[in-house]
């Protein structure tokens, strides 16, 4: 901070306009030049960031299209999915499948007699119960003091209880204990043991209301069984989920095909996103009387095109298929040089040429892996863009150093400024002093001020 004066209180003179109009003269060209700098440096940062984005958004698109299972989508519809739900891997086979749901799996439920217990607030002595259900299985300890309504809290809340639900019905000849159990499939209905016979009342000598069992259905006639309502590789690669029974004559159709229209979409995604790279990058590279970009005539940024271009427009090498090229998917370069979709060309070579397309992108030479490939050299650990970054970033602590060293320097001119201004502003005055005594002393002197 510069010293705080007066300058040319003594001498009369403007001492302030003087040393300001000389650090203005001092200050404006380093102050240009750090200033154009800095916003150099920051505009080619931001620069580079929109264009990071831009290739991780492209990058990202890719992984849809890197590997050949991400042509094998299938779909696997069903006639009516009230009946039954279906999902299929991308190794299912294509196919159509009439299906009959023959019954549903279900737990289990067993129940105290009824008439043994007066009310809930009823003992009936101690030890341990084990419950078991397939091969699940836990233990819960029963103190003498313990109420049926202690007994029912007991076994919902032990920690390794496997999906055994004990409720208590209230009917007309007293309180019953009801147990249900949540694990399917046959031969594993619930039985409860006890280590004790004063608790065989809740356990051995229970009745069972509803036992376990699997579900059931008919594949083209043939039939399967799974322990839960969902169905796993009862046909290959395929799960299906049975909802209710199927009514008598009324099969649900399963079809599972190639999911074409994902591909599509992927694709669409894919061009999208490139899109959106090429007008980013066009606006960062232009140079013209209406605009100049904040890449123009970067090296790097024509490199990066130069390689995805070439990417795009190439044949793809290793495929001895006419179909080699994104030209003959229908996805070409239009006038302004971005790329788009011929949305009826495309649909042609799903429907015709399906395996083709996942051989022009995922293929060992393939459009994604290459274009990821390249990405990656500009964005990926120790790329082109991230050591531009690094570089940049020095530049612009470097500026911070030197705006702070300047403006250090300027408030040392200033104090420099004020104290020699100071000094000649203390002469001068004294030198005004001196005169006007002179003055003075002449103006009394005789023959002076007009006397005669």
């Amino acid at each position: 901070m510069g010293l705080i004066t007066s300058a040319g209180v003594g001498s009369g003179i403007d001492v302030e306009r003087i040393i300001g109009a000389i650090l203005d003269a001092e200050r404006a060209p380093k102050e240009t030049s750090l200033l154009r700098n800095e916003q150099r440096v920051e505009a080619t940062l931001s620069a580079l960031g929109q264009l990071k984005s831009a290739l991780t958004a492209l990058d990202t698109a890719l992984d849809d299209l890197n590997e050949l299972a991400d042509f094998r989508i299938r779909n696997a519809g069903s006639s009516d999915n009230s009946f039954l739900t279906a999902s299929a891997s991308s190794e299912a086979s294509s196919g159509s499948f009439s299906i009959i749901i023959g019954t549903l799996a279900q737990g289990s439920r067993t129940e105290t007699t009824a008439g043994v217990f007066a009310a809930t607030t009823d003992t009936v002595g101690s030890g341990t119960l084990t419950l078991t259900a397939g091969t699940n299985t836990f233990d819960v300890v029963i103190s003498a003091t313990d109420s049926l309504e202690d007994i029912r809290d007991a076994i919902n809340s032990a920690s390794d209880n496997f999906g055994v639900n004990v409720n208590i019905i209230n009917g007309a000849s007293g309180p019953i204990l009801s147990y249900t159990s949540s694990i399917t499939g046959d031969g594993n209905s619930l039985a409860v043991s006890t280590s004790d016979s004063s608790l065989d009342a809740i356990s051995t000598n229970l009745t069972s209301q509803k036992t376990a069992n699997s579900a059931s259905a008919q594949i083209d006639g043939i039939t399967v069984t799974s322990e839960s309502n969902t169905f796993t590789d009862a046909i290959l690669d395929i799960t299906f989920t049975a909802i209710q029974v199927t009514e008598a004559g009324s099969p649900i159709t399963l079809d599972v095909s190639v999911d074409k229209d994902a591909v599509k979409t992927k694709i669409e995604a894919f061009v999208t996103a490139l899109q959106e790279f090429q007008n980013i990058s066009k606006k960062l590279g232009q140079s013209s009387a209406e605009a100049t970009g904040s890449l123009a005539g970067d090296v790097t940024l024509r490199l990066l095109n130069r390689e995805i271009n070439g990417i795009l427009q190439n044949s793809v090498s290793g495929l001895s298929s006419s179909f080699n090229t994104l030209n003959t998917l229908g996805i070409t370069f239009d006038d302004a040089g971005v790329l788009q979709i011929d949305d009826d060309e495309l649909d042609s070579v799903l429907e015709n040429n399906f395996d083709d397309i996942a051989n022009i992108f995922a293929s060992t030479s393939g459009i994604s892996l290459s274009l990821q490939t390249t990405i990656d050299t500009y964005v990926g650990t120790g790329s082109v863009i991230k050591i531009r970054e690094t570089s940049l970033g020095n530049q612009k602590r470097r500026l911070e150093t030197d705006r702070l060293n300047f403006e250090y320097r300027i408030e040392q001119l200033e104090t420099q400024l004020r104290r020699k201004f100071g000094a000649m502003d203390t002469i001068v005055a004294n030198f005004n002093n001196t005169g006007s005594f002179l003055a003075q002393q002449f103006a009394n002197l005789p023959g002076f001020g007009g006397d005669k």
